[in-house]
């Protein structure tokens, strides 16, 4: 009961205060006769299937409440329109993702909210970009999609960034040799190689062997066994259990590989460091086996941190997600409340036109979520991305759930612990 009061003393905090957004002014014209209501509709393109099905279920809750609460401020504000936002199912998959865009486009929709996945936003790209339709992903982070001036913006930090919390992570748990087995995909080409160059920087030392594996693939016996290989033949070469990593860049498909890593003793012996794309993961947290390995490898996965605003709207979705879904959301929900909230005031300010709002966004979304981001404030780059943001590190306690265990310091390179496991 405390937690719906909650709620519900938040969302008169947010019609109020929204109520003094300056920044935004509605279309001019026809202050004479009054208008008829128009809807202007943004689809979610979200993985509510596949290996990203958890953070796509979360932020479909967060798109949602987000419209609901658009449409109170307009209605409030006497606004002549009402945003309607439709969710559709990108299974994880690219060309699912370009076929909807397509679909609802064809349909008339010009603005979309996702994919989540880089490797579906890049299959977008060449058609958002030609036919000038605006689409913001709440979760890509592919260095390749850093891209000045195309239809493609995020709201997440791209992996230049995350590269050198993990490897930070990673030296700080001391380890000297990691080991890397990667998604091969745009996403996780760009990650592993934005993590490799930072650990080599620090004085780190990459085996001379990787996996690279098939994003397809759902079972892991060649790869765990070559895991186990490749750390044994550290091993032989003198190097301490304790001084050995392993660097999983990977989706929900990290459920299943540890699955069969767990097969093999030694695997259990080193340490193993997860990314974005493993952080809060429902699949693993659940699984009977790949829970309790990830445990007992202090497996920490790192997850851009949603900075706390002026007003309770961080508190206010955290709570909303958990009621309905019972769990602990991820970062990348926050953001999707505060791109369906930033494209609809964009919109109102010079209507439902992909170029102008993409001119506009930028300072739209610094002046609206410097007070009330649900994730922060958000600066966007040259290229249309997440300026700069901090990494929280995520473990599976010994209670089989998610804790937050420590921050990494974006601005000076350093880890501010909660909980340290490697002590």
């Amino acid at each position: 009961m405390k937690k719906i009061l909650t709620l519900i003393l938040v969302l008169a905090l947010i019609v109020g205060f929204v109520g003094l957004t300056t920044s935004c002014k509605p279309e001019q014209g026809g202050e004479e006769q009054k208008p008829s209501i128009e809807t202007r509709k943004i689809v979610a393109l979200l993985p509510l299937t596949g290996v990203l099905g958890t953070f796509g279920e979360n932020s479909k809750e967060t798109a949602l409440l987000a419209a609901k609460d658009v449409n109170y401020w307009l209605e409030r504000n006497g606004k002549n329109w009402r945003l309607e936002v439709s969710v559709e199912d990108t299974a994880t998959d690219p060309t699912t993702s370009l076929k909807k865009m397509k679909d609802w486009y064809g349909a008339g929709v010009k603005f979309f909210v996702g994919p989540m996945a880089s490797g579906s936003c890049k299959e977008l790209l060449t058609y958002a970009n030609s036919n000038k339709i605006l689409f913001v992903s709440p979760s890509s982070t592919s260095t390749a999609l850093s891209i000045p001036d195309d239809y493609l913006i995020r709201f997440c930090p791209d992996d230049f960034i995350q590269g050198p919390a993990i490897a930070r992570l990673m030296w700080e748990a001391g380890v000297t040799n990691v080991i890397f087995i990667w998604r091969g995909d745009t996403w996780g080409d760009g990650l592993q190689s934005a993590v490799e160059k930072r650990f080599k920087e620090l004085g780190g030392k990459v085996y001379d062997k990787h996996i690279r594996y098939d994003p397809q693939l759902e079972d892991f016996p060649k790869e765990a066994s070559l895991l186990n290989s490749y750390v044994q033949d550290l091993i032989n070469q003198g190097i301490p259990k304790d001084r050995i990593g392993i660097s999983l860049i990977a989706f929900e498909e990290s459920a299943p590989l540890m699955e069969d890593a767990n097969e093999y003793p030694l695997l259990k012996e080193v340490k193993w460091f997860g990314c974005d794309g493993t952080a809060l993961s429902e699949a693993l947290k659940s699984h009977k086996v790949s829970a309790p390995f990830a445990n007992t490898t202090k497996f920490i996965s790192t997850f851009y941190a949603p900075g706390l605003s002026k007003y309770p709207l961080f508190d206010y979705v955290r709570g909303f997600v958990h009621m309905f879904l019972n769990r602990e959301t991820d970062s990348y929900s926050y953001g999707t409340y505060d791109i369906v909230w930033c494209l609809a005031l964009a919109i109102d300010q010079v209507g439902y036109d992909p170029e102008k709002v993409k001119d506009v966004l930028p300072e739209v979304t610094d002046k609206r979520t410097e007070l009330y981001g649900a994730s922060g404030h958000i600066v966007l780059n040259e290229n249309g991305d997440r300026a700069f943001a901090d990494y929280d590190l995520w473990l599976i306690n010994d209670k089989g759930e998610w804790e937050k265990v420590g921050v990494w310091r974006g601005e000076t390179d350093t880890i501010e612990w909660i909980k340290n496991p490697y002590k």
